[in-house]
C-alpha cells in the first residue's frame, strides 16, 4: 500500500461557524431568561443584555489560524504567532458534510483537544487531497 503524499493547509476562521456558535449562545441565553422570567418577572429587563451576549459570543468564538500538516506518517499542528512549535496530533473526523468537516485534533498532552472546522470554500486546491489523506492514510483520521 502506498503512503499518502505530504499535505499542508492553513486552517482559518470560518464566519459561518462563528455565526452559528454566536446564534446558539444567544439562543441559550434567551431560553434561560425565558425560563427564569416565568418565576421571577422582575428579571425581564435583563433582555436588554442579549446584544452584549451576542457581541461577547462573536468575539469568543473566533478560531485562531492554525497550520495542519501531514508528513506522510503523522499529522502536525502549528499555532500562531510564528507557527514555530509544531506538535504531533491524532485527527478524528467528528462531522463530515462533504463540503464541510469538523476535525478533532488531540495531542499527547492532557486537555489539549482542539476542534478544527474546515470548509471546502477555504481549501479549494487541497480539498480532494485532504479528504483522501484523512480517510486513507494509515494512522491518520478515525471516524
Amino acid at each position: 500500500m502506498r503512503a499518502a503524499p505530504p499535505l499542508r493547509l492553513q486552517v482559518c476562521a470560518d464566519r459561518r461557524v462563528q455565526g452559528l456558535v454566536t446564534g446558539l449562545a444567544l439562543l441559550a441565553c434567551a431560553v434561560l431568561l425565558l425560563a427564569i422570567g416565568q418565576h421571577l418577572p422582575q428579571i425581564w429587563p435583563a433582555v436588554l443584555l442579549l446584544p452584549v451576549v451576542a457581541v461577547m459570543a462573536w468575539r469568543l468564538s473566533v478560531a485562531l489560524p492554525r497550520r495542519l500538516r501531514w508528513d506522510g506518517q503523522a499529522w502536525w499542528l502549528a499555532t500562531p504567532p510564528a507557527f514555530q512549535g509544531e506538535q504531533q496530533v491524532s485527527l478524528d473526523v467528528v462531522i463530515d458534510l462533504d463540503r464541510w468537516m469538523l476535525l478533532r485534533a488531540r495531542s499527547s498532552q492532557p486537555r489539549s483537544t482542539l476542534y478544527l472546522p474546515l470548509a471546502q470554500d477555504h481549501h479549494l486546491e487541497t480539498w480532494g487531497a485532504l479528504r483522501a489523506t484523512l480517510f486513507a492514510a494509515g494512522g491518520g483520521a478515525r471516524r
